[in-house]
């Protein structure tokens, strides 16, 4: 499925190149993770306040629905 690259220069980029910068940014993504795992936390929570949505409230179903349905064949 293609899609219209977010910045017009992507679709200049060979697969080499699109692998390079996917690979730094899960690089860099890891190493925040790693340093700074329970502030990354806290803000995620604060954006989900701010969007409407308390993780306190929802103590019956304490997981976060995933975007897509999944119906597994077996």
């Amino acid at each position: 499925m293609m899609t219209t690259p977010l910045l017009p220069i992507m679709a200049t980029w060979s697969p080499e190149q699109k692998l390079a910068v996917y690979d730094l940014c899960r690089s860099i993504s890891e190493i925040l993770w790693q340093q700074d795992r329970d502030s990354l936390l806290e803000a995620m929570i604060r954006d989900d306040h701010e969007r409407g949505f308390d993780h306190h409230l929802d103590v019956d179903d304490p997981n976060l629905e995933l975007p897509f349905e999944d119906n597994p064949p077996f």
